[in-house]
């Protein structure tokens, strides 16, 4: 009981500390300001306002949160971390399992002061307005100072948006500090802290101002604002799948900690550039899902949305760089294979499979089936994405004007050529040249290539299993395309491997 007094006793000397009361002053003045432009909007429309608009916008001030509340939760979680953090500590707790926890109590004693001043100050700043339990005119109104307007449609009382913002801050500056705490147990190294420190930040402000609404769910301050949080997600449920997530992998990284990390690393490591490759293939689909809107289009609208693409009269940003991640990234991971399956190349091997030719066929099968075998999970990874959004479970397309039965020829079969082309393209280099960079040297002019006005004929065999292809060119004269360049390509690999053996 003496220990719980004298706890309390420090934690009310901290409070009234003046670092505390400077940080009070900041907000009041930032929160003045704020007031005054809400009543002064408020009564140029004419419309009502009560205590909670100030309380709720002040609250929710995505600017205030960004610039200045961020930065203060990653100073006291990179200060915790720092000052806490050594093996006699580690000694005394046990495990880094317990660390992390001792950690994230002690940041939250520093944490929770900011909190009571920040809602203190919500609800002083109130002072001298009307009262009410019910949403003002102001906050049902599409004033350029209002940020409730959407929450107001789902919510029926303002007490339970407050609640929901305290409760989601929480929440946020939590996982914040246990992603922070475990990078730093992991790693151990105080530059690369403070380089994820900077990475949050300015993930933040990128997702404030730039990132579009569909890629909200990868901004950090996303989770800081309960109206920045519904604006993200339609519908909410969205956004608490992606914090479970969340949730479940800090905590199977929480029960791994302590256990012995390089050998399960080590098994893991191989499969890792796999790993990631298919988690940016996932998120690119999850993302085309959450175009179509909440309610709209069928499962299989989500694969066409996913592997829409791009063309020289067709263009789009987030098309081209996902075109670029599935199917260059997927060369790119082969080239690695051809490097290594060049280094291995002796005279022993050569004179065991009798010829180049052989020893290429060899490999490369495994190669095509590989690329079958993806091309396949691309399409069972959209339909399920499709039914786990509530698509429509029907066999038709409403986004795309093309027959279906076309769209799945383009796909499996122009889609297997296209890759083939480049990855026979990326063989001849990696053969001639010895070096596999050399392999992100071509696939970085295929990229150059695909922008807009260059290929208008569908003649260069780059970019052309992009499914939007199909509203200029029929599917049969981009598969005569293809394999006329793989013909091609292949001859022109023959040929290096006879002049190889005569040299």
């Amino acid at each position: 009981m003496t220990n719980i007094k004298l706890s309390i006793a420090r934690y009310f000397e901290e409070l009234i500390s003046l670092k505390w009361l400077v940080l009070g002053v900041l907000i009041y003045f930032y929160g003045t300001v704020l007031k005054k432009r809400i009543v002064e909007n408020a009564i140029f429309d004419g419309v009502n306002i009560n205590g909670w608009d100030i309380s709720l916008n002040l609250f929710n001030d995505m600017y205030m949160i960004v610039y200045f509340v961020v930065p203060l939760m990653l100073f006291f979680s990179t200060t915790t971390i720092l000052d806490d953090f050594n093996h006699e500590i580690l000694i005394r707790v046990g495990s880094m399992q317990k660390w992390v926890f001792r950690s994230l109590k002690r940041f939250w004693i520093k944490s929770s002061i900011f909190l009571l001043i920040w809602v203190f100050m919500c609800q002083f700043l109130t002072i001298g307005l009307p009262h009410s339990w019910s949403w003002s005119q102001f906050s049902n109104s599409n004033n350029l100072y209002n940020t409730l307007n959407e929450v107001v449609v789902i919510f029926s009382t303002p007490l339970t948006v407050f609640i929901l913002q305290l409760v989601l801050f929480i929440f946020a500056i939590s996982m914040l500090h246990v992603f922070l705490s475990l990078v730093y147990v992991t790693i151990k190294k105080i530059n690369l802290l403070l380089i994820m420190c900077v990475i949050l930040f300015i993930g933040g402000l990128v997702g404030f101002k730039l990132l579009p609404s569909e890629y909200a769910y990868l901004s950090p301050t996303t989770y800081f604002s309960i109206t920045k949080y519904i604006h993200s997600f339609n519908p909410a449920l969205k956004g608490l799948g992606i914090l479970a997530v969340q949730i479940i992998v800090f905590t199977l990284y929480l029960l791994m900690i302590d256990l012995n990390k390089k050998r399960y690393f080590q098994s893991v490591k191989p499969y890792l550039s796999h790993l990631i490759y298919i988690s940016l293939c996932l998120l690119g689909i999850i993302s085309s899902s959450n175009n179509l809107g909440p309610t709209e289009g069928t499962i299989l609208d989500v694969w066409v949305m996913s592997f829409r693409g791009t063309s020289s009269e067709s263009f789009s940003y987030s098309s081209f760089f996902y075109y670029s991640i599935v199917f260059f990234g997927l060369v790119y991971l082969v080239n690695f294979d051809i490097s290594k399956e060049l280094d291995s190349l002796g005279f022993y091997k050569i004179i065991r499979f009798r010829s180049l030719k052989k020893w290429f066929w060899s490999w490369f099968r495994r190669i095509l089936l590989r690329v079958i075998f993806l091309l396949l999970l691309f399409m069972i990874l959209s339909v399920t994405v499709g039914l786990f959004t509530g698509r429509e479970i029907q066999y038709k397309l409403t986004v795309f004007d093309a027959p279906l039965y076309t769209v799945f020829y383009h796909f499996l079969i122009n889609g297997f050529l296209q890759i083939v082309v480049y990855i026979l393209f990326v063989f001849i280099f990696s053969w001639t040249r010895k070096d596999a960079s050399h392999g992100i040297v071509i696939m970085s002019i295929f990229m150059i290539i695909m922008l807009p006005g260059i290929n208008q004929l569908g003649v260069i065999p780059v970019g052309l299993n992009s499914l939007v292809y199909l509203e200029y060119f029929s599917p049969l004269r981009i598969t005569l395309v293809l394999l006329i360049s793989s013909f091609v390509i292949y001859s022109v690999i023959k040929y290096l491997f006879t002049k190889s053996i005569k040299m």
